[in-house]
């Protein structure tokens, strides 16, 4: 049945997922769900409000070797209504999986299409991938490729079990990936709830073999190193993965001189999570650039002709991983490497930086601007909390170069345009600056950019 699969079957009956905040662990959650139907041919669609049971709920499907969709608990009218093509797979590709109707019902049983009544030998598992800002789509992996990419961690972290304190939603990848490393590995998944952390309340984690793993978007670190014992009680993990969304340059250079062991990672549903870390050794020391994981690699394409480039070059990130996911629910993806939507570069040792989103490029005066290779710039003044580059009408230049920033960082403008010109041409430095009061966010804390870009469009 797969790796993940015997050992979600082997910890059943252990504490390994518990929850800081009440106490209790998931044995007798899924303990009961175990008892109840397990046919093969039913999938479980996982859409518990509370952490613990969600957690409870995937390990008893998981064990019974069964599919699952991971619902996010609260989905928007839109995304439920996005969600439906799952209804419309066709016929020997996928089931009717659509997610339970409001009020939430969890750890519904969801049948099989009467047009595909049998199940996929292996497991499926379906992991919604975009929502808000873009298209909701439904990332689909095995329990082979979660593990890929659990073991991968494992060995880059020097053996031994994966323990997490999971800050992060279950039903993001980046969530659901530490209860896959706490099975796959033999370590244990603590359950807390960040709003109580955020408010002060630190909690004290019990002793572990190897210790505990942190992941934290850069909000959430930002908000940690605000509080008076943040620094103190964030050196006490063994790693602190970081990703999500850039960090900048402020942020970074308090967290190196906190001395925390921070891993940069760059990640995606599709990779399973984590498929580069920045070893927290390189970036104490000042470093930059991720190592990819054990069994991973890292092309960087030209945009135009998708061939490789030199190191040193910007262009198109493509990556190969056994962690990679299988498709996009109901399609199958081609075998081989996956070109993917972002932008970077290899140095010569082979670290990857990444700078961005490939979005569509600004056309100004006939010349190309890509909008992350503007950000990373702008993000490497040390003048932004947040910045986004955007391509405005301009009747001279067809499209001008634009940036969005919080108004409460006040950055001295003049000052950052000199120190842009050492690293960019002129094309490609913005001509419009919008300071914007409120920052739009998603709820997993990051930069909402189709807000964002409403908000420009309707500023003075």
């Amino acid at each position: 049945m797969g790796t993940l699969l015997a050992c979600a079957a082997r910890r059943l009956n252990e504490p390994a997922v518990r929850s800081l905040d009440t106490g209790a662990d998931w044995r007798g959650l899924a303990a009961s769900l175990e008892a109840g139907p397990a046919t093969a041919a039913v999938p479980l669609a996982i859409d518990a409000p509370e952490p613990l049971a969600y957690a409870a709920h995937a390990i008893a499907a998981l064990a019974a070797g069964r599919d699952l969709l991971l619902c996010h608990p609260h989905w928007t009218a839109a995304e439920r209504a996005a969600a439906e093509v799952l209804r419309t797979a066709p016929a020997g590709q996928g089931a009717d999986l659509a997610p339970p109707a409001s009020p939430v019902v969890q750890g519904a049983d969801l049948a099989f299409s009467p047009d595909n009544p049998s199940r996929a030998a292996t497991p499926r598992i379906l992991i919604a991938t975009g929502g808000s800002g873009g298209v909701l789509r439904f990332a689909t992996h095995s329990p082979a490729t979660l593990t890929a990419a659990a073991e991968a961690l494992q060995t880059f972290c020097g053996g031994g079990p994966l323990n997490s304190l999971c800050l992060l939603p279950l039903h993001h990848i980046s969530g659901f990936q530490q209860l896959v490393r706490a099975l796959a590995t033999g370590g244990e998944l603590a359950l807390a709830d960040w709003r109580r952390l955020a408010a002060g309340n630190l909690p004290v984690l019990p002793t572990v073999t190897g210790g505990w793993m942190l992941s934290l978007v850069p909000t959430q670190l930002a908000r940690l190193l605000d509080q008076p014992a943040g620094a103190t009680w964030l050196r006490g993990f063994a790693l602190i993965l970081l990703g999500g969304a850039p960090a900048g340059a402020a942020l970074l250079d308090c967290a190196r001189a906190e001395r925390l062991p921070l891993a940069i990672a760059y990640g995606a549903s599709e990779f399973a999570a984590a498929l580069a870390v920045q070893p927290p050794a390189e970036f104490l020391a000042g470093e930059s650039g991720l190592r990819p994981l054990p069994g991973a690699a890292v092309r960087i394409l030209n945009p135009d002709t998708n061939t490789p480039l030199a190191a040193g070059n910007l262009g198109r990130i493509e990556v190969a991983s056994p962690a990679l996911f299988l498709g996009y629910w109901p399609e199958p993806r081609l075998p081989g490497p996956l070109r993917t939507d972002d932008l970077g570069r290899l140095d010569a040792a082979g670290r990857l930086l990444v700078v961005g989103r490939a979005d569509a490029a600004i056309n100004t005066g006939g010349e190309k601007v890509h909008p992350a290779e503007v950000e990373h710039a702008l993000r490497a003044t040390g003048a932004f909390s947040e910045v986004v580059v955007l391509g405005l009408p301009d009747p001279r230049w067809g499209e001008s170069v634009a940036a969005a920033f919080p108004a409460d960082d006040a950055p001295d403008l003049a000052a950052v345009e000199r120190t842009l010109r050492a690293t960019l041409s002129p094309h490609k430095l913005p001509r419009r600056w919008y300071p914007i009061a409120a920052w739009p966010r998603t709820a997993q804390g990051k930069t909402d950019r189709a807000a964002l870009r409403r908000a420009v469009d309707t500023a003075p």
